[in-house]
């Protein structure tokens, strides 16, 4: 048995407390069959907006100062972490170890980075960013399981 996977495996299991894992995923099936993916992801992305306000982060000068902020907010809810990486036309976010994966399960991947996307977005305006600039998740399918993979660039991008 590889080791790796275990461990993958493991938290995996633990990242959702076992009293939420069924009622996230119920309310997950219950979202993905009353509303179309798109409207998923707008609402989603209004709850990471509200969850950013609620934490938010105060003015930095680098982009280093900003994932550390980032990561405090991530730490002190047990939410993962986010790693930054400046690109020569935008700056590619990793949120890695994210609950939202095991929570709400698989299938919503799609809509369930819109969370991301939002929280994100909130913070980053608050740096006063160009507001030609957006962060936007990468495709699902891109996506590794509690990985997300974010940008931060011009729109259409």
């Amino acid at each position: 048995m590889e080791t790796g996977a275990t461990f993958i495996d493991y938290y995996e299991k633990k990242s959702c407390s076992a009293q939420w894992l069924e009622f996230n995923r119920g309310m997950a099936a219950e979202l993905s069959a009353g509303l179309p993916p798109e409207d998923l992801r707008q609402l989603f992305f209004r709850i990471g907006q509200r969850l950013a306000q609620a934490l938010p982060i105060p003015r930095c000068r680098t982009l280093e100062e900003l994932q550390d902020q980032f990561n405090a907010r991530w730490d002190g809810i047990d939410w993962g972490f986010a790693v930054l990486n400046e690109e020569a036309d935008g700056v590619a976010i990793t949120h890695a170890c994210s609950p939202v994966a095991a929570a709400f399960g698989p299938g919503s991947t799609d809509w369930s980075v819109g969370f991301f996307e939002g929280a994100y977005q909130t913070w980053f305006e608050a740096q006063h960013m160009p507001s030609t600039l957006r962060v936007q998740a990468l495709q699902p399918e891109v996506q590794a399981g509690p990985r997300i993979d974010l940008r931060l660039s011009r729109a259409g991008a």
